[in-house]
């Protein structure tokens, strides 16, 4: 059986030799629990579907002035331990947004998620 040739790692400027992706260095770490251990269940996806259906624009974008669909909810203020944190539940604290809008928020507003600056 022919052996094949190790690459380069694809994570830019590394010089590690893989037999494919990234190396070990470079590999994500992704240590978060799943979405369904963080409370977003059966329960969240039906709450989900109904709080779209009577808020079905991106309020970041119509502050533009740009109509954009939405297809997250966001909580305003973040929760922490999904359905154990008093906010989860609470429709105040909820907004629909593009997942543009979510991703620049979560990152730059709530200062959260990969590329965050701290």
């Amino acid at each position: 059986m022919p052996n094949h040739p190790l690459r380069r790692c694809t994570f830019p400027g590394c010089r590690n030799r893989v037999k494919s992706g990234r190396c070990d260095e470079h590999k994500p770490k992704d240590t978060r629990i799943s979405a369904s251990k963080r409370g977003y269940d059966h329960r969240w996806s039906k709450y989900r579907q109904g709080y779209l259906a009577h808020h079905p624009l991106c309020v970041m974008c119509l502050d533009k002035g740009i109509y954009t669909p939405a297809t997250v909810i966001d909580h305003i203020k973040p929760v922490e331990n999904g359905q154990a944190d008093p906010l989860f539940w609470v429709e105040s604290n909820h907004q629909s947004l593009c997942r543009d809008c979510h991703s620049y928020k979560t990152r730059e507003i709530d200062k959260r998620g990969y590329g965050a600056k701290k």
